[in-house]
C-alpha cells in the first residue's frame, strides 16, 4: 500500500493532481496547532480540531504516528462536538474517521463509520452530509476496471446531493473532481466541460480560491495539444499560487508549466519553469526534489548545457537524503540522463542496470503509467549503446502504457522511438511503418486540435450571430406589433381629441384644487407629528429620570436603614446580636449596591455581574477583619435586577458562613467563587471554601439557620437547583436559567 501511494504522487506529479487530495501544507499544520492554543470558542476549536486531523490523514505516507495524531484530533473534536451539541460536528467526525481508517489500511472498519453517516443522512435528510459520505466512498475503489465506473457513480450521487441541498462551494468542488475522473479516461473535452461547470457555479457565489480549477484547466488543454491555451491558464494558476503560497499545486504547475513550453520546443522558459519547481519544492519530501531535478537536468541537455547539467546533478544531490527506492530509481535515472550525454556511456551503464534491478525487485508496486518514464530512461540508453533488441523490449511496454492510459503524446512518441530503434536494427519495414504511424498520428492531432479551435470559433460565432437574429426578431416584431396598434388607434383618435382635451383641461383644474388641499392637510398632519413626536421624547425622558430618581432614593432609603442598624448596634452589648446586625447590614448593603450601580449606569435594568460581584466581596473582606484568599472567576455577562438581587443576598449568606465557621482555628484559607455558563440556557453560582467542611451526611431540611434557609429560598426565587456539597471544604452551588427575556436588547 505504501509504495502504491508513493507512485501514486509520480501519476499526480506527471499527470495533474485530479482524483486525489491535496495535502495540507506543514506551515498550515503548525498554523493550525498555534490557533489551538488560543482562547476560541467550541465551534471554532471543533473545527480547527477536524481540519488538523485532516492535515495528518493528507500528509504524504502512511505513517502510524500520523495516522494516530489524526485520530487524536479527531476524537477530541467529536467529544468537544457532543459537550456543545454541535450537529455537523458530530457528522464530520464520521467521515474523519472514515479517511483515518482508510488511510491507515483498515478499510472494513472505515467502510462501518461510512454506513453510519449514510445511516444518519438518511434518516435525517440531511443532503451535506449524504454528499461528503458519497465524496469519501470513491476512494474506497480503484482508478481501473469496474472499480473506476463505481468510482463514477459515487461521484454522480455526492453530486446530485450538493445540488439538491444547494451547497454551492461543494458544488464546485465536486464538478472539478469529476473532470478529473474524465482526465484520467483521456476525455479531456468532457473533462473541460466539467471544469466550465465549476467555474459557473464558483462564480455564482463570488470563490476567488481558484487554483486548483485554472491548474486542472491547464493541464487538460496540455493534453489536448492545445499548448498556447494551456500555457495562459497555467500562468493564471501560478499566480493564484504565487498569491496564496499554495506549494502543493505551485510545484504541480510549475512542472507542467515547463512541459508544455518543452512541448513547443521552448527550452529557455522550460528551464526557467522547471526550475521555479525545484526552488519550491524542499517542503514536499526528497521524491518531488529529485523528479524536478531530472526535468531541469533534460532541460538543460536540450540546450546543448552538458557541463551545467553535471554541475546541477552534482550540486542538488548534495545534501539530499534518499528516503526509499524510488528516490534512489530517480536518483539513478538523473545520472544516466547526464552521462549518456557526455558520452560517459560506461558509467550510464552502471545506473542503468540499477534502475533495472530496483524496477525488477519492485514490479508490483509500479503504476503503468509512472513506469512509462522509468521505461523512457532505459530505453533512450541502450539506444545510445546500440542495444536495439533490449530498448524495443522496453517499448512495447510503452506502447502498451501510452495505448491504455491514451496519451496521444505518449503514442507519438513512441512510434517515433520505433522508427529510430528499427532504422538504427536493420528492419527497415518495420521503421517505415513505425513513421507512418507517427506521421499518421501527428497529422491526426494537428488536425483535431484545429477541429477543436475551429469548432470552438462556430459555437462563438453562431452564439453570437444568434443573439444578434434574436434582436433583430424582436425589433422587427415590435415594429409590427406598433404598426398594427397604430393603425387602430388613427381610427379613433381623430373622434376623441377634442373630447380628450376638454376632459384633461378639466382634470388639471382639479388636479390643482386637489393638490392645494393635500399639501394644506400635509403640513397640518406633519405639524401634529412633529409636536406627538416631542411629547412622547419628554415621556420618556421624564420615565428614565423617575427610574433613576426611584433607583437613587431606594439605595439611599437602604443606605439610611443600615445607618440605623449601625446604630443600633451601638447600644447592644450581646455579641450574637450584633452580629445579626452586622448580618442584616451587609444583606442590606448587597441590594443598595445593584440600586447604586443601575443609578450610575445608562441601562435601568440590568447590572454588570463582574463589577458588581467583585464590589460586593470588597465590602465583605472590609467588613470581617479576616486575611482570606479570594478567587473570582466572573464570566462577563448582565442580569436584570430580579436575578441579581438574588443572586447577590445568596453571595452574601455563603461567604458570610465561610467566614464565620469554616476556619474555626483562624487559619488563612481560600474562598472560591464562580458565576459561568453551565449548559444550554443555564448558569452555574458556586461558592466554596477549603475549610473544615461539615461532618456527616447534608441534610438543608435538618437546618434551622436563617442563612441556609434565606438562601434556599432565594434559589427557588431563580427557579434553581440548590445544593450543599461536602468537597475540600463546603461548596454551595446553584444552577438556574439565564432569564434571557429580561436582557434581551
Amino acid at each position: 500500500m505504501f509504495y502504491i501511494r508513493l507512485f501514486l504522487l509520480f501519476f499526480m506529479l506527471q499527470f495533474g493532481c485530479h482524483l486525489s487530495a491535496q495535502p495540507i501544507m506543514r506551515q498550515k499544520g503548525e498554523a493550525l496547532k498555534s490557533d489551538l492554543e488560543k482562547n476560541l470558542n467550541d465551534t471554532v476549536r471543533i473545527l480547527k480540531l477536524q481540519e488538523l486531523s485532516l492535515y495528518y490523514v493528507k500528509k504524504l505516507g502512511e505513517l502510524k504516528a500520523d495516522m494516530d495524531s489524526s485520530y487524536v484530533y479527531a476524537r477530541e473534536a467529536e467529544l468537544l462536538s457532543y459537550k456543545a451539541n454541535f450537529q455537523r460536528g458530530k457528522f464530520m467526525s464520521l467521515i474523519l474517521y472514515s479517511q483515518i481508517y482508510r488511510e491507515g489500511g483498515n478499510d472494513l472498519k472505515g467502510k462501518k463509520e461510512l454506513d453510519k453517516a449514510f445511516a444518519i443522512a438518511e434518516k435525517n435528510k440531511i443532503l451535506w452530509l449524504e454528499g461528503e459520505a458519497y465524496r469519501e466512498l470513491t476512494n474506497y475503489y480503484e482508478l481501473n476496471g469496474n472499480d473506476f465506473l463505481i468510482r463514477l457513480e459515487n461521484v454522480k450521487k455526492a453530486l446530485n446531493a450538493f445540488r439538491k441541498g444547494g451547497y454551492k462551494k461543494d458544488v464546485g468542488d465536486i464538478l472539478v473532481y469529476y473532470g478529473g475522473h474524465y482526465f484520467f479516461m483521456g476525455k479531456y473535452k468532457e473533462a473541460l466541460q466539467k471544469y466550465k461547470e465549476a467555474k459557473v457555479v464558483y462564480d455564482s457565489i463570488g470563490n476567488k480560491d481558484l487554483q486548483n480549477l485554472y491548474s486542472q484547466i491547464f493541464k487538460t488543454y496540455s493534453k489536448l495539444g492545445l499548448y498556447q491555451d494551456a500555457i495562459k491558464y497555467g500562468l493564471i494558476s501560478i499566480k493564484y499560487g504565487e498569491r496564496n503560497k499554495n506549494l502543493f499545486f505551485l510545484v504541480d504547475d510549475y512542472q507542467n508549466l515547463g512541459n508544455a513550453y518543452n512541448y513547443i520546443d521552448n527550452y529557455e522558459l522550460a528551464l526557467k519553469y522547471h526550475k521555479k519547481g525545484f526552488d519550491y519544492s524542499g517542503d514536499m519530501g526528497a521524491f518531488t526534489q529529485i523528479f524536478l531535478a531530472g526535468a531541469v537536468i533534460k532541460d538543460l541537455l536540450k540546450l546543448g548545457r552538458k557541463t551545467e547539467a553535471k554541475h546541477f546533478l552534482d550540486t542538488a544531490f548534495k545534501n539530499l537524503k534518499l528516503e526509499d527506492q524510488r528516490d534512489l530509481m530517480w536518483f539513478n535515472m538523473c545520472q544516466v540522463y547526464v552521462y549518456d550525454a557526455l558520452g560517459w556511456y560506461a558509467v550510464a551503464d552502471k545506473y542503468c542496470n540499477e534502475i533495472i534491478k530496483i524496477r525488477q525487485k519492485n514490479e508490483k508496486y509500479f503504476m503503468r503509467t509512472s513506469s512509462f518514464e522509468v521505461n523512457n530512461t532505459i530505453i533512450n540508453h541502450f539506444f545510445k549503446v546500440k542495444k536495439y533488441d533490449l530498448a524495443l523490449k522496453y517499448l512495447d511496454i510503452n506502447k502498451k502504457t501510452a495505448e491504455s492510459i491514451k496519451d496521444i503524446n505518449m503514442i507519438i512518441d513512441g512510434h517515433l522511438m520505433g522508427f529510430k530503434l528499427d532504422s538504427a536494427s536493420g528492419n527497415y519495414l518495420s521503421a517505415i511503418a513505425n513513421l507512418k504511424k507517427y506521421q499518421k498520428l501527428k497529422d491526426s492531432l494537428f488536425n483535431e486540435v484545429k477541429s477543436y479551435q475551429i469548432s470552438n470559433l462556430e459555437i462563438q460565432y453562431q452564439t453570437e450571430n444568434k443573439d444578434q437574429n434574436i434582436q433583430l426578431l424582436t425589433k422587427e416584431s415590435a415594429l409590427q406589433k406598433a404598426k398594427i396598434k397604430s393603425d387602430k388607434v388613427e381610427k379613433v383618435i381623430a373622434g376623441l381629441v377634442l373630447f380628450l382635451v376638454l376632459i384633461i383641461t378639466g382634470l388639471i383644474f382639479r388636479g390643482y384644487q386637489n393638490k392645494k388641499q393635500s399639501n394644506r392637510e400635509l403640513e397640518e398632519s406633519k405639524n401634529n407629528i412633529e409636536k406627538k413626536n416631542k411629547m412622547l421624547q419628554n415621556v420618556v425622558q421624564e420615565k428614565e429620570w423617575l427610574l433613576k430618581e426611584i433607583h437613587h432614593r431606594v439605595k439611599n432609603n437602604l443606605q439610611v436603614v443600615m445607618s440605623l442598624l449601625n446604630t443600633q448596634s451601638s447600644y447592644l452589648k450581646d455579641e450574637s446580636a450584633v452580629m445579626a446586625i452586622k448580618d442584616s447590614q451587609n444583606r442590606i448593603n448587597s441590594m443598595s449596591l445593584i440600586h447604586q450601580r443601575l443609578y450610575q449606569s445608562e441601562g435601568l435594568s440590568c447590572i454588570k455581574m463582574p463589577e458588581y460581584i467583585k464590589e460586593l466581596v470588597s465590602h465583605l473582606k472590609d467588613s470581617y477583619p479576616v486575611n482570606y484568599n479570594y478567587i473570582i472567576t466572573i464570566e462577563d455577562i448582565e442580569m436584570h435586577v430580579s436575578q441579581a438581587i438574588p443572586i447577590g443576598l445568596i453571595l452574601n449568606e455563603a461567604i458570610t458562613n465561610a467566614i464565620k465557621h469554616a476556619f474555626p482555628k483562624g487559619e488563612k484559607g481560600t474562598i472560591t467563587i464562580t458565576l459561568k455558563h453551565f449548559e444550554d440556557d443555564y448558569f452555574l453560582l458556586e461558592i466554596a471554601d477549603n475549610g473544615i467542611g461539615i461532618k456527616g451526611e447534608i441534610d438543608i431540611s435538618k437546618y434551622n439557620s436563617l442563612g441556609m434557609k434565606l438562601m434556599e429560598g432565594l434559589s427557588h426565587d431563580l427557579n434553581g437547583k440548590f445544593q450543599i456539597i461536602n468537597e475540600n471544604g463546603l461548596k454551595i452551588a446553584i444552577t438556574f436559567i439565564y432569564d434571557y427575556a429580561f436582557n434581551f436588547k
